[in-house]
């Protein structure tokens, strides 16, 4: 049964922009994710679509960033390369609260947006 739902869409440009900021990256991002942006030479498409991951993962969980940390949202992908939300600390305990158990996240960019879908599902 699904228990949230959130949609997220940016400007690339504004974050390619954000991204010029080493302490916007650290800040944001965590090594995992960050180790991705760079096999893709830190394609401003790649990064815009992983902060929407974020927010729309964050609006699923009906809390936005109230009490969670960027970094408690990481977004991964696997070997197939589909994405996949791993929640740790603030984000984990809300998600327990909500008595869910898988987030799902779906991805799309084209060179002026990205956007992304998260779903929260018991």
């Amino acid at each position: 049964m699904v228990i949230g739902t959130g949609i997220d869409i940016i400007e690339v440009e504004r974050v390619k922009k954000a991204a010029e900021k080493p302490a916007f990256l650290r800040t944001v991002f965590t090594p995992a994710e960050q180790a991705y942006f760079e096999r893709f030479g830190f394609e401003p498409q790649t990064i815009a679509g992983t902060f929407a991951a974020k927010e729309a993962t964050a609006k699923a969980l009906s809390v936005g960033f109230r009490g969670i940390q960027w970094t408690d949202i990481e977004v991964l992908h696997d070997e197939n390369g589909k994405p996949f939300a791993k929640l740790q600390n603030g984000a984990l305990s809300r998600l327990r609260e909500l008595a869910g158990k898988t987030v799902h996240v779906s991805i799309s960019h084209i060179k002026q947006l990205a956007v992304a879908q998260a779903i929260v599902e018991d």
